[in-house]
């Protein structure tokens, strides 16, 4: 065990593999501390965990907040601690803690975006201090002599922590992690088979519900599951041939000719790693999976044998080429992971880390992908949203939660404070045929802030449905400039945020999660969005405004002029217009 000392601030480290040296080093000083880790190992070695723990003083932090916490705030004891686990393929190694009005406390991050990794912390129930760890190589890696790595330790109060968590990405891009080029399409409202029809993907019936879309401003289709198989029971038995079910699209190409011709785009669906039981594919790669899945019937491929890797970026580039696809959903990339099971090395093999074996996945397929159509769009989710993945997909969508607001809202406001410049888009938006518009809206203006997928059947929609989703995607529309890249602000974070707000050149938006008071600076327009379940709104003006309330579809229901602290009564999933008088 190794012991580092750097002004009052003390660094134990330990590891089973031995070390010929070890060293960390302090590079830069100050309210933002840099460490440089340097570790020689004895032999050519894959490294056992390695950690570095050190302990601070618990005051005035609320919480944690990383990538991959989801809805769960909370600092555990040390003995069940709060974990951000990353490899390539899943996570990301930062970790904040907060304080009750949002402001940085101490924010942990690391360079090395690919070994697996653990930034922990947890509360030391017999001093009331912090135990904050990073663990590295906390899974198999290649074998290596030397390691490198910089820990950034951010201890600016003055801050937030999502401006905290925003500075980590740009530290990342600054070191080679930059994002994939976004084309406009993908900025653009997406219409998903999935919740809507699920595996009953019948191409007549896909072609009327998009006409429908069209009109509402969807310009993108994502055709989902079932394409590629004529069982409709769920589960991945069926995955990893990707021929087209011809009982239920006939011809792909023709099918992909109309959807063009009505001005739409078309993204189609792959579980990339999973080959299923019952596919023909499955004896040609026996002996080359990471693991089998019992519940979803299927086997998950090993990346790191190279005719894996051909096999998955062939199949991706001729789909492309021979149906002019315009971009493919590549689902469950999360799933390449080194299991118990799993095989550590094996003859054929070209690396032995799993995690280098789906960067080079990746980067094969979309340099073949973007040889064909430079603008392709690739959609990755939760959570394989991490800064190298993020070189090669360019929608970042939020993790499954059908009908669920919560998660939906926090998982679009947790990827737009990490995403960079990659486009975040919400999980597919879905309600019960009898939700009342309100209802709809909670779910519609929650994920504001992120490129929305609808997913329901367009032609049941009562009027007063389709009223509500006509004005929400009008007004995403005409303002998504400032909706995806203006300046974002959160508050609330520990109740799973209560307000949102994007400043733009010219216009503020903003979303009340939570009944309170919102303060209106002085850009105008400002539009405030009531999603708080009350029948009214609490506005702090800076200066004279006029205001005109709209309902949740969008109809004018009252007007006048207001200043200095105001109540108005802007009804649930309505909205608020304030202009300078």
């Amino acid at each position: 065990m190794g012991i580092f000392r750097f002004s009052g601030l003390e660094m134990k480290t330990g590891t089973e593999t031995p070390l010929a040296q070890e060293s960390i080093t302090l590079l830069r000083e100050g309210e933002v501390s840099e460490y440089l880790i340097q570790l020689v190992f004895e032999g050519e070695v894959s490294p056992k965990t390695y950690s570095i723990a050190w302990q601070e003083a618990r005051v005035d932090t609320a919480g944690q907040w990383s990538p991959s916490c989801g809805t769960s705030r909370s600092i555990g004891p040390n003995w069940s601690r709060s974990k951000s686990d990353a490899r390539t393929a899943c996570g990301m190694p930062l970790l904040s803690l907060f304080g009750a009005d949002d402001g940085n406390r101490l924010t942990l991050a690391l360079s090395d975006t690919a070994t697996p990794t653990s930034l922990q912390v947890g509360t030391i129930e017999e001093n009331g201090r912090l135990d904050l760890r990073v663990m590295l190589f906390t899974n198999l890696t290649s074998p290596m002599r030397e390691y490198e790595a910089v820990l950034r330790i951010d201890r600016r109060k003055q801050i937030s922590f999502a401006t905290a968590a925003k500075e980590v990405r740009a530290w990342w891009s600054e070191r080679g992690l930059a994002c994939a080029h976004v084309p406009d399409d993908a900025r653009k409202p997406m219409y998903s088979t999935w919740y809507s029809y699920h595996q009953k993907v019948f191409a007549e019936e896909i072609l009327a519900e998009c006409r429908l879309a069209k009109e509402l401003g969807m310009d993108t289709v994502i055709v989902d599951d079932g394409w590629q198989t004529d069982d409709n029971s769920r589960g991945y038995a069926y995955c990893g041939d990707w021929q087209v079910a011809a009982g239920k699209i006939p011809d792909m190409r023709a099918f992909v000719d109309a959807l063009h011709a009505m001005g739409m785009k078309i993204i189609l669906w792959y579980s990339v790693p999973f080959v299923g039981e019952k596919s023909e594919n499955y004896q040609r790669f026996r002996g080359k999976y990471l693991s089998y899945t019992a519940g979803l019937h299927t086997y998950v491929l090993d990346p790191r044998y190279p005719e894996v890797r051909d096999f998955l970026a062939d199949t991706y580039a001729r789909a492309v080429q021979e149906f002019d696809l315009d971009g493919l959903k590549l689902d469950f990339i999360d799933r390449f992971a080194l299991l118990p099971e799993s095989t550590r090395s094996a003859e054929g093999m070209d690396t032995v880390s799993v995690e280098e074996g789906v960067d080079l996945l990746l980067r094969e397929v979309t340099e073949r992908l973007r040889a064909v159509k430079p603008d392709v769009m690739l959609e990755f989710r939760q959570p394989y949203v991490g800064p190298i993945v993020a070189k090669y997909g360019n929608l970042f969508r939020v993790g499954d939660c059908p009908s669920d607001p919560i998660r939906n809202r926090v998982g679009t406001l947790d990827l737009r404070l990490t995403a960079g410049t990659c486009c975040v888009h919400s999980d597919m938006i879905m309600w019960h045929p009898e939700e009342t518009p309100e209802g709809m809206a909670t779910q519609l203006w929650g994920v504001l802030f992120s490129v929305p997928q609808i997913s329901v059947r367009i032609a049941r929609l009562t009027q007063p449905q389709r009223k509500a989703l006509c004005h929400y995607l009008t007004f995403w529309l005409a303002h998504r400039e400032t909706l995806l890249d203006g300046m974002l602000e959160v508050e609330g974070v520990q109740a799973n945020y209560t307000l949102a707000t994007a400043t733009g050149k010219d216009e503020a938006i903003t979303a009340v999660y939570a009944q309170r008071t919102v303060n209106v600076g002085a850009t105008l327009p400002h539009y405030v969005f009531n999603i708080t379940g009350k029948e009214c709104l609490y506005l702090a003006l800076s200066t004279p405004c006029t205001y005109e309330i709209l309902d949740v579809c969008g109809e004018s229901i009252a007007s006048g002029e207001a200043e200095g602290m105001t109540r108005l009564p802007v009804p649930n999933a309505g909205s608020v217009c304030l202009t300078a008088k």
